[in-house]
């Protein structure tokens, strides 16, 4: 054994003299024997890459890592779960019951590292739920003070200025994205075992086996210490005046803040979100308030387009505001174009893609007139529309992330006219 591998074992054991204590509910060897088999079973699946062996082991149902059943599955099968190299051996750490499902935590093994995972089984022994453990804990984001920055915009995107390990570049300000993405142009992917991940972008599901850790990250007064950022392709966005593009910054390092969008004056201010909301100077306080709830890690909220009311997801790395389809929409979306190509950031697709404008859009009862849509139905968003920069032209919004709040004023005058992509209504 050797010696990482043993401070490891060290490691889990006392994890489990800990978490044993934690059982709720008596289990019986024989069913404890039976939930060690299916946990090899599913071993047996991702080292073997066979997504009919997975299939297999799962509930009508499932959740991983808290995502909807339609994203959870059409992940495992863009192969989410195969690891670079075979586990070598796993480790259950603890078992109890709890209002009706076995909870399992597991300590999957490979050569030189470890994983950790949680399971959620059924009496039935069909897997419900499946959720990674961090082995370590996660850094947190630390906002000293607010602050306030100016961004550029570029395609209808607003790009801010960080560093990461002390190099100083641009990032695309992304709710989006769940996360700190790194472009592939300047950061090298390190050699690790372990899950691929995935990413949904525009054009569907695609696996993400690819990242890097940060020793630091900061931007303004945001900072954030051994931060892991997936690495993702960017050249369809870089530019002159937005060079290096580093990345994005996602929500996983906005979720403590409160982030405020003035996008006439190019600033972004930023501050703790358990902080009371202050007025605008010029426009005073907020015309409307509206709460969200996540999906995923989207702010979701229902909004009125013409006389239907939509589900709708906000996101300041859309530079298109999009419908899934016009259902209900008889006379109140005007055509203007199709369009053919679309772009998650890097990879350009060819589809066709209707692009127009809404004739009156209601958020929290505030009406915006003419806004831009395009007709696409991102895959596994369930039926959601996005908000992207085109509200965020035409009013001054900050989302509140702790307090689940999305705060508008009143929407500015004529004058400012939403940016219009040019054939590619990207994301």
């Amino acid at each position: 054994m050797s010696g990482n591998r043993f401070r490891i074992a060290i490691l889990l054991s006392i994890l489990l003299v800990f978490q044993s204590g934690c059982q709720s509910v008596f289990v019986a060897p024989s069913r404890k024997r039976e939930i060690h088999t299916l946990i090899a079973r599913y071993q047996e699946a991702v080292n073997r890459k066979s997504e009919e062996k997975l299939s297999a082991l799962l509930a009508e149902t499932i959740r991983i890592d808290g995502m909807t059943d339609e994203l959870s599955r059409a992940g495992l099968k863009a192969g989410m779960h195969w690891p670079s190299s075979p586990f070598t051996n796993f480790q259950v750490l603890s078992l109890s019951k709890e209002d009706g499902l076995f909870s399992v935590k597991v300590a999957f093994y490979f050569q030189r590292s470890v994983l950790l995972m949680r399971f959620g089984i059924d009496d039935r022994l069909k897997i419900t739920t499946l959720d990674a453990i961090p082995l370590w804990k996660v850094p947190e984001t630390r906002i000293t003070k607010p602050f306030t920055v100016s961004f550029t915009e570029r395609q209808g995107l607003p790009f801010v200025q960080a560093s990461v390990n002390g190099r100083t570049g641009f990032f695309l300000l992304d709710t989006g994205s769940s996360g700190l993405l790194l472009n592939t142009k300047y950061f090298q992917a390190e050699k690790e075992s372990g899950l691929p991940g995935f990413t949904s972008t525009v054009h569907g599901i695609q696996t993400s086996g690819r990242s890097k850790t940060a020793k630091s990250f900061q931007w303004g007064q945001l900072r954030i210490g051994e931060i892991r950022g997936q690495l993702h392709d960017f050249s369809a966005l870089e530019s002159p005046p937005i060079t290096p593009l580093l990345g994005a910054i996602g929500h996983e390092q906005l979720k403590t803040s409160a982030v405020r969008f003035d996008w006439r004056n190019k600033q972004i201010a930023v501050r703790p979100g358990n902080t009371r909301t202050m007025p605008s100077e010029n426009r005073g306080g907020p015309a409307t308030v509206i709460g969200f709830t996540p999906f995923l890690h989207a702010p979701a909220f229902p909004v009125k387009i013409g006389n239907s009311t939509r589900k709708m997801l906000f996101d300041s790395g859309a530079q298109i505001n999009l419908l899934p389809n016009l259902d209900g929409l008889d006379g109140h979306f005007r055509k203007s174009e199709d369009v053919t190509r679309i772009s998650d950031g890097g990879t350009i697709s060819k589809e066709t893609v209707w692009l127009g404008q809404v004739d009156e859009v209601q958020v929290g009862g505030l009406p915006f007139n003419d806004l831009p849509f395009a007709v696409f139905a991102v895959p596994y968003l369930d039926g959601h529309g996005i908000l992207g920069t085109p509200l965020l032209q035409r009013c001054l919004v900050e989302i509140n992330f702790p307090r689940k709040t999305i705060s508008i004023w009143k929407p500015l005058p004529d004058g400012m006219r939403p940016w219009l992509p040019a054939g590619s209504p990207a994301r």
